[in-house]
């Protein structure tokens, strides 16, 4: 858990700013706060963070499934979805076409964001090894 860089990925400031005091509090680093799918693909080229969160439903041209495609093919950092919609389509659509590690709903518990981001490493550190 030291040093380890969490990009958030969230078009809501208040969200945003909420989940990014939960990640200090229990000792990750928060780079950076982006907040639409363009930025974050052009952002990426100079950054690496550990593990992005990243809301389902920014606005702009590229939602967040679609920027977790592009980070899925480019970079390999593992995504854990944040969204406010329970809607099963969206839902599916992000699980079909992305290699996301979790979903957390908004709004979003510090034990879950915990539980969930060490599950994502976890898993990510084990599917990395040949």
């Amino acid at each position: 858990m030291k040093n380890t860089n969490i990009l958030i990925i969230e078009d809501e400031p208040v969200t945003a700013l909420s989940i990014k005091k939960m990640l200090e509090k229990i000792g990750y680093s928060v780079p950076e706060i982006i907040t639409s799918g363009e930025e974050a693909l052009e952002r990426l080229k100079e950054m690496k963070p550990d593990l992005i969160l990243m809301d389902i439903t920014l606005a702009g041209a590229i939602d967040g499934i679609e920027a977790a495609i592009a980070v899925n093919e480019n970079y390999g950092i593992p995504i854990v979805f944040l969204t406010e919609n329970t809607n099963l389509e969206v839902i599916q659509r992000a699980s079909k076409t992305t290699l996301s590690y979790g979903y957390l709903l908004k709004p979003v518990k510090g034990f879950d964001l915990q539980l969930t981001i060490n599950t994502a490493m976890r898993r990510h550190s084990i599917e990395r090894v040949p």
